[in-house]
């Protein structure tokens, strides 16, 4: 009788664990009641930018957006100069883009590098799918033999669309 009572505990203990990795793993965070936080990626050729961060402050309110990682995926001693990393977003900027970061190229040589964030963004009432469509970011930067290269990164979110949109 012991043992039926310890593998019954055992088995609500594994999958409640279980139930709550896959919660944390396949819906965005929320915050709270009225706010989330979504994280976009995306990757071209050459640059991988990841946890791109939108955070809605609340119902009817416009949000942020802010940090993210920028990484290299060429080998860093081909980078010399100022790499330049602009965020576009098409919301309120038009053509122009929402945030520019700038690093030296010797920074890449020690992995990805976390940029700042902030800048607006929309109403929550815009769509998951517009948001995706209309963020993206362009990588500038300089190779050792003097060429300059630019490189348009389309972001994704990280979170299977179709659970997002049921929220």
């Amino acid at each position: 009788m012991k043992l039926k009572l310890t593998l019954a505990i055992g088995i609500i203990v594994i999958t409640n664990l279980l139930t709550f990795a896959v919660v944390k793993l396949y819906f965005p965070t929320n915050i709270n009641n009225t706010q989330y936080l979504l994280k976009m990626s995306g990757q071209g050729e050459k640059w991988k930018i990841t946890n791109y961060q939108l955070a809605w402050l609340g119902v009817g309110e416009h949000g942020t957006a802010g940090s993210h990682n920028v990484a290299f995926l060429g080998e860093a001693n081909e980078l010399t100069g100022r790499v330049k990393v602009e965020v576009y977003d098409f919301f309120e900027n038009g053509e122009r883009p929402s945030a520019t970061s700038s690093f030296d190229a010797e920074m890449f040589k020690d992995g990805p590098i976390k940029a700042g964030g902030g800048g607006f963004y929309p109403d929550k009432n815009l769509g998951i799918k517009d948001i995706e469509r209309k963020t993206f970011m362009v990588v500038y930067w300089t190779t050792t033999d003097g060429q300059q290269h630019q490189e348009t990164i389309q972001m994704k979110l990280d979170y299977d669309p179709q659970i997002i949109s049921d929220i």
